[in-house]
């Protein structure tokens, strides 16, 4: 369980790393559109974008201190978790599949 709990986290981290070069315009990713809920103006925009890009190293901290037994990794998936599912609400026309990650990491973190 810690293994898959662990890949569940990196995997949603690097799909936080695609939102982020999405929205501050460094890449361009097939099906990211960029729709949200409320439009987002600069410099709105480009500071969430960075939170998208914020959320990614989160995710695989928390995983390695998960596979090297770091008690640290559980607050550090929650921050993770809180910090994905904002985001996630933002963009809920494309990102709302996140929240099934999310609540698995949740999971994990209380079974763990």
């Amino acid at each position: 369980m810690v293994w898959l709990l662990a890949l569940i986290m990196v995997v949603h981290g690097l799909i936080h790393l695609m939102g982020g070069l999405s929205q501050l315009g460094l890449a361009k990713i097939p099906g990211l559109a960029g729709h949200t809920i409320v439009p987002l103006h600069a410099p709105l925009g480009d500071i969430l974008g960075v939170a998208w890009l914020l959320a990614v190293p989160l995710f695989l901290v928390a995983a390695a201190a998960l596979l090297t037994h770091h008690g640290w990794w559980r607050p550090l998936a929650v921050a993770a978790v809180v910090l994905s599912q904002i985001l996630i609400v933002i963009w809920w026309p494309e990102a709302r599949w996140g929240t099934v990650a999310n609540a698995l990491v949740v999971v994990g973190a209380v079974l763990a």
